[in-house]
């Protein structure tokens, strides 16, 4: 089956740091990381007191070039939930979020008798009873070689969090259903049903307590090279470090189900600062195992570093295998670092900043709004070491190049260099302008990746984007030797009243060996 779409898997994860902001004007903009993601939702350390607002939207930004919008739902005072409402590349733990903080009074004795005349508030504290979104959704795909082969799919899906009356137990619900119809080029029409649980779990946790018990379907931040598995888990969780021991079983890979086909367990412990610190850091290490009719599936170990300041911010994760000698292979070593990533973001001056990074992961479970050339590109060339610098002109305005050489995947060495360009909020219509060219080569052939994109965003309420590029190739071996591949595209959210959310998107796409339009629609209500 051919498919434009793909609202596949969960990007494992781990529960990061807060930054506290630093004073500023309320039009510059302020920046937070991704600390924990799901199939549906990004969780970032930044939250009202920083300036964030629930329907807000904020950019996800890797390598200085944005690469997802988010919109805020839940706020704590360091901490935010958020849906993703586009993502073109996968999202992961440490990508920056760049937002403009909420207008504060300029006048502070204004805002101290506006308190004293005010009758006193409230203490916040967590919001009881269950939080939620249920929504409807409808995707319908065909191609363009005049068959009409395509794609049509319905889906269902719900979230809850919270507690159902019971302070002591909380509860983590990520359900999705989906209905596929497949219209071949003979005609025929083949469907299938999915069903997939990406969270069912309940924690104990005594008002006060150290101490937690989750039981279920999960993902702990603290696990990130784990990631999905049935089961239980323990912690202990102080100001300064937290620990915890797991055991269960593996979901079945494709549809999710239930499985004790493979067993694993594992532990963790945790270092990191204190709540308030100038500067925020954690130091993670970890092993698991998992082992299939009592024989050894894989074990290994990992650590995790995060670090967050006003200048500096830094995220490594680093996997170690252990192979027991009956699995040893000719040349290869018993204990051997496998996954790498890392990735760095200097702030050397108030307008300039110098990203960089490294990725070998082999495997990456993909979250995906829409797929096009240009996701289809950064996928082809993800692993890699990159490196560039972004320069901001004006508050508004900025400009950056990197450099990236990847060195593995399907399409092997490959060196690309990249001129980005960015504005925000240039009108009061809050028009904003993405742009970008990429000039890649490997061995085999050689091309140009351009794209642009505009949003408008008059308020929180709408937003209005369309896009497109090019991306065409010379592959001297190929025939035709040169091929280009168009796309165009338009996207519009709304927030209706203020729990429902409807979205509708559409897209173009023409030359190569795979010409389609598609379009995708959703409504989905908040409680």
């Amino acid at each position: 089956m051919t498919s434009a779409r793909r609202r596949a898997g969960l990007l494992a994860c781990l529960a990061g740091l807060a930054a506290p902001a630093a004073a500023q004007d309320s039009a510059a903009v302020r920046t937070a990381r991704i600390t924990y993601v799901t199939s549906a939702s990004a969780y970032v350390n930044a939250g009202r007191v920083d300036g964030l607002r629930e329907g807000a939207r904020v950019d996800v930004v890797r390598g200085g070039a944005q690469i997802g919008v988010l919109k805020v739902a839940f706020l704590a005072s360091h901490r935010a939930s958020c849906d993703i409402v586009s993502a073109s590349v996968t999202l992961a733990v440490g990508d920056t979020v760049r937002f403009v903080p909420a207008a504060v009074p300029q006048d502070s004795s204004l805002a101290l008798r506006r308190q004293k005349s005010s009758p006193p508030a409230r203490r916040a504290g967590p919001r009881s009873g269950l939080r939620g979104r249920v929504g409807v959704q409808y995707f319908v795909m065909r191609q363009s070689d005049g068959t009409g082969a395509g794609v049509s799919q319905p889906a269902l899906d719900l979230r809850l969090a919270g507690s159902p009356g019971v302070s002591s137990f909380n509860v983590a619900v990520d359900a999705r259903a989906r209905r596929t119809y497949t219209i071949l080029a003979d005609g025929s029409t083949a469907s299938g049903g999915r069903n997939r649980v990406y969270q069912a779990a309940l924690s104990l946790q005594a008002p006060g307590s150290p101490a937690r018990l989750t039981i279920g379907r999960q993902i702990s931040g603290n696990l990130a090279s784990v990631g999905l598995f049935d089961g239980v888990m323990a912690e202990v969780q102080q100001p300064s470090w937290s620990t915890g021991v797991f055991a269960g079983t593996e979901p079945e890979p494709l549809q999710l189900g239930l499985s004790s086909a493979l067993l694993e367990a594992g532990i963790y412990t945790q270092r990191h600062s204190r709540p308030g610190a100038a500067a925020r850091w954690s130091l993670t290490l970890g092993a698991s195992g998992s082992y299939e009719d009592a024989h050894a599936n894989r074990e290994f170990g990992f650590a995790q570093v995060s670090y967050l300041s006003r200048r500096l911010s830094a995220f490594v994760t680093q996997e170690l295998d252990y192979y027991r000698p009956w699995k040893l292979l000719p040349g290869m070593r018993a204990v051997s670092p496998t996954s790498t990533f890392a990735t760095f973001q200097l702030r050397v001056t108030g307008t300039v900043t110098l990203d960089a990074g490294f990725d070998n992961r082999r495997n990456v479970r993909l979250y995906r709004d829409v797929v096009n050339p240009e996701t289809a590109f950064d996928d082809t060339y993800r692993q890699g070491t990159w490196a560039g610098v972004w320069v901001r002109a004006t508050p508004r305005i900025r400009a950056g190049v990197d450099a990236r050489s990847s060195s593995a995947g399907v399409a092997g060495h490959a060196d690309s260099y990249t001129l980005s360009l960015g504005a925000d909020r240039l009108t009061r219509l809050g028009l904003s302008l993405r742009t970008r060219t990429t000039r890649y080569t490997n061995p085999q052939l050689s091309g140009w990746l351009n794209s642009v994109a505009l949003t408008f965003e008059p308020g929180t309420r709408l937003r209005f984007q369309v896009n497109g590029g090019l991306r065409a190739e010379h592959d001297p071996a190929a025939d035709p030797a040169h091929t280009a591949v168009t796309w165009v595209g338009a996207d519009i959210d709304v927030t209706l009243a203020r729990a429902w959310y409807a979205m509708l998107s559409a897209t173009r796409q023409r030359g190569g060996m795979d010409g389609y339009d598609q379009v995708y629609g959703g409504v989905s209500v908040r409680f």
